[in-house]
């Protein structure tokens, strides 16, 4: 597979602590760790049936984002173009579809020691600076796989009165506050995003951002969609965290780069909606546990939605 992307054929890398797979297996069929013939490090992944078209998509972004911005393309983890096809990024080949993207190497991170590091939530907001400050040099914005928020929220809250109605008493509260939605959105304008900012989604060095993965979720978003997911992960880690330095980092970076005070106290709500995917996913698995640790969260965040917009406009 390496000699298809003009790589001289090497060996594989065992999937181990010291080479490690970053990001989600579910997001493609199977992918190993390689290693070509002069020390290049590869990850490989086999695509499922259907995401050829998008993969090639979010590749041509990638690549385009990389040339926009040097510094951002340090942080990305472009995927490999055929030698012979340079604007192709997905191999057609035995049976399957399949991309190769860098591997890169980095430091754990340490859970939920990171809620203290103020370095990272500036780090984070400086990507996002630079993410969206490309984006809005894109032709156009490009089209994110998923629904937009309120018809998610729609189409979420219809599954759940279907399959699962005794979840409803629980939820009132959360769904009357999502009735807000659209308000909340207007307010915003759009902006590229990543899409899934969670801080297990960026391979940290000791003292940097190294690598930030997993995009497929990527395209137009409202302008505070990845910090409003950052946060809201962040938070999940521990409710203090909203008080500590990531999550004080970020925001003091954001406003540094013009974040409003409005938009401020619009944030606590934009991270109550944020939590609509993982409703979504601890249902969609039957995840009975951390289902319930997610309610428990959502039943802190809409009793300081207010307290943490005053808190937080301080920063």
């Amino acid at each position: 597979m390496l000699a298809h992307f003009g790589l001289p054929p090497g060996r594989p890398q065992p999937d181990s602590p010291e080479h490690p797979l970053p990001g989600s297996p579910e997001r493609c069929l199977a992918r190993w760790a390689l290693q070509d013939a002069r020390g290049g490090r590869w990850m490989l992944e086999r695509l499922a049936p259907g995401q050829g078209t998008r993969r090639q998509e979010l590749a041509g972004l990638l690549a385009e984002l990389s040339r926009l911005d040097p510094a951002l393309a340090r942080v990305i983890p472009a995927y490999r173009p055929l030698p012979e096809r340079p604007n192709n990024y997905v191999l057609t080949e035995d049976g399957g579809q399949w991309q190769l993207s860098p591997f890169v190497p980095g430091v754990p991170l340490p859970r939920p020691g990171y809620l203290d590091h103020t370095w990272r939530g500036e780090a984070v907001a400086a990507f996002l600076l630079a993410l969206q400050t490309a984006g809005a040099q894109l032709s156009t914005l490009p089209t994110p796989p998923q629904e937009d928020l309120i018809a998610y929220r729609d189409g979420l809250f219809a599954a759940i009165s279907r399959k699962a109605p005794e979840l409803l008493p629980r939820l009132a509260l959360y769904r009357a506050a999502l009735a807000e939605l659209p308000d909340w959105l207007a307010s915003v304008p759009p902006a590229l995003a990543h899409g899934d900012l969670h801080p297990l989604n960026i391979i940290w060095g000791e003292s940097d951002i190294r690598c930030v993965i997993d995009w497929e979720f990527a395209g137009a978003r409202h302008g505070l969609y990845d910090a409003a997911g950052c946060l809201g992960c962040a938070g999940f880690e521990h409710p203090s965290a909203f008080s500590r330095g990531f999550v004080l980092g970020l925001l003091k970076g954001l406003r540094q780069n013009g974040l409003t005070t409005a938009q401020v106290h619009l944030l606590p709500r934009l991270v109550l909606a944020s939590r609509l995917g993982w409703l979504s996913e601890w249902l969609r698995k039957g995840d009975a546990e951390m289902l319930d640790m997610e309610l428990d969260y959502l039943d802190i965040l809409l009793g300081e939605l207010d307290g943490l917009g005053r808190f937080w406009a301080k920063v």
